[in-house]
């Protein structure tokens, strides 16, 4: 007779079955401890643009190593890496790389007009990696914003669709990626915001919108606190923005490199129609400018638009992202059909994961059973070699019991059959016709006054605890007589069935 495995080596093996279950479950489970929150937004200058790297809320700040920089040649684009301090609150301090080690890191890429680089397919731009949630800032220039009254009654959704379309705002593919923020509630209206990306991004801008886990307005990331009108530089481009309760209720980009009159025009018919709309309640009084901008232009603004000096505050580079919450997620129609890309690529590899799971899950299921299996029916074939003749005398008095059992259990009994049907008769309505008792086979016979005792009656036969072990049939009752119906019944002992 074979010996059983040895313990030790059934347990070694369970263990490595375990360690490549568990490495395969690993696949199903997304990264829940992204410890950075990596940025990447536009800069002040043409082809300019920011990556920053944030330490999440949970996560205390790492140093970290300057990124690579991606630049088109040294004479038409120049670098500067900056070490920066920063938080999720937006301040930021110039740290010299040599005194202390960096927090965290700021990248500047730059592009000329004629060779903006991150087009080329041999240097794309950076996109999302697992290791840490990516956001896109997501350029004035590609984003539409309307501020729209609507009734505070229904579906928001729909109506902000009526009023889009009514006005004749609404575009082709524009309501997969509307997102809306509520500003106010007045009596029966809401006022709310819509932003949505552009159909077609710029050419400069595009390489940059594929990928990322969040699109968020660039314009967002900008300090807006206490101010109603923002004035910045992105891209190269002027863009202005009117801000309300510490939320812009529109922004755009005005296609100007600098500050001259056509600006200011344009920032003036905005605001008298904004304010004739009821969505400002004031022309600005206060502005907040970011970026480098002359003291011409700054005189410029503050002249034409009526503002102190005391009412501006001016702020000469862009400083650290806050991040708002929650995020808008602008995706455009391409960065949604990657997205459905690689969810469809996700579902593939859960798919085979889990198939691979369950296939090594089988195997260790089916050779824990089979050795379980083995190990039990050597010890029972040993235990019924060694029983043998009990097993032969338990044999020869079940049968001496399935013969003498008619005579001695109740169950078979004829008498304390009768006995206990009777018990069961309750009154006059029911009478007893007939009984008949035969190898395990019981049969009844008699009368009811109506239909409803004769199934009662039935029924109190069956639940009775002499005849559990009887399986019945009955027939329908019928008709006997005047005030009479006849009912039969059936019981069998399960060996009965198969008896000759």
């Amino acid at each position: 007779m074979s010996k059983a495995p040895y313990p030790h080596s059934i347990l070694e093996k369970g263990r490595k079955i375990f360690n490549i279950i568990s490495s395969l479950a690993l696949v199903l489970q997304r990264d829940s401890k992204k410890n950075l929150i990596t940025l990447l937004r536009p800069g002040s200058s043409l082809g300019e643009w920011q990556r920053w790297k944030i330490a999440s809320k949970k996560e205390e700040l790492a140093p970290s190593r300057p990124l690579s920089s991606f630049a088109s040649n040294a004479e038409n684009s120049y670098l500067r890496n900056e070490e920066v301090e920063t938080d999720i609150s937006g301040t930021s301090t110039v740290q010299n790389q040599s005194e202390q080690p960096p927090l965290s890191t700021l990248e500047i890429i730059s592009q000329t007009k004629s060779q903006p680089i991150l087009l080329d397919a041999a240097t794309p731009p950076p996109l999302s990696i697992s290791k840490s949630d990516w956001i896109v800032g997501v350029p004035t220039r590609d984003l539409i914003v309307i501020p729209l009254w609507v009734d505070s009654q229904g579906d928001l959704q729909e109506l902000i669709m009526l009023e889009l379309s009514s006005k004749h705002l609404l575009r082709r593919g524009m309501s997969e990626g509307l997102k809306m923020i509520t500003h106010e509630t007045q009596e029966e209206r809401t006022l709310v915001v819509v932003f949505a990306p552009t159909t077609i991004p710029s050419v400069a801008t595009a390489p940059y919108l594929k990928q990322a886990d969040y699109f968020e307005a660039a314009a967002r990331l900008l300090p807006i606190e206490n101010i109603d009108l923002v004035v910045w530089k992105e891209l190269g481009e002027i863009c202005f923005g009117f801000v309300k309760k510490n939320q812009y209720l529109w922004f755009s980009g005005s296609g100007e490199t600098e500050i001259n009159s056509f600006l200011l025009g344009l920032i003036k018919r905005m605001a008298f129609h904004l304010q004739a709309e009821s969505v400002l309640e004031r022309i600005p009084q206060t502005v907040r400018m970011i970026g480098s901008f002359s003291k011409e232009e700054h005189h410029l603004l503050l002249e034409n638009l009526g503002i102190s000096e005391n009412d501006c505050d001016s702020i000469t580079e862009l400083n650290s992202p806050i991040i708002p919450s929650p995020l808008l997620d602008l995706p455009s129609e391409q960065a949604r059909e990657e997205r459905v890309l690689q969810e469809k690529k996700n579902r593939i590899k859960k798919v085979i994961a889990v198939a691979l799971l369950g296939y090594f899950l089988m195997l260790f299921l089916g050779a824990t059973n089979l050795l379980f299996k083995k190990i039990t029916v050597t010890h029972l074939s040993y235990q019924l070699s060694a029983a043998a003749s009990a097993v032969k005398k338990a044999n020869e008095e079940i049968i001496q019991w399935q013969e003498f059992r008619f005579a001695i259990d109740p169950t078979t009994y004829a008498l304390d059959l009768l006995a206990a049907i009777a018990s069961q008769i309750h009154g006059e309505k029911i009478r007893l016709t007939s009984l008949s008792a035969i190898a395990g086979r019981l049969q009844i016979t008699g009368e009811a006054s109506d239909v409803s005792q004769a199934y009662h009656f039935l029924e109190l036969i069956k639940k009775a605890p002499e005849f559990q072990e009887y399986e019945w049939t009955s027939s329908q009752p019928k008709l006997a007589g005047k005030n009479s119906v006849k009912f039969e019944t059936e019981g069998s002992l399960p060996h009965a069935k198969t008896s000759p």
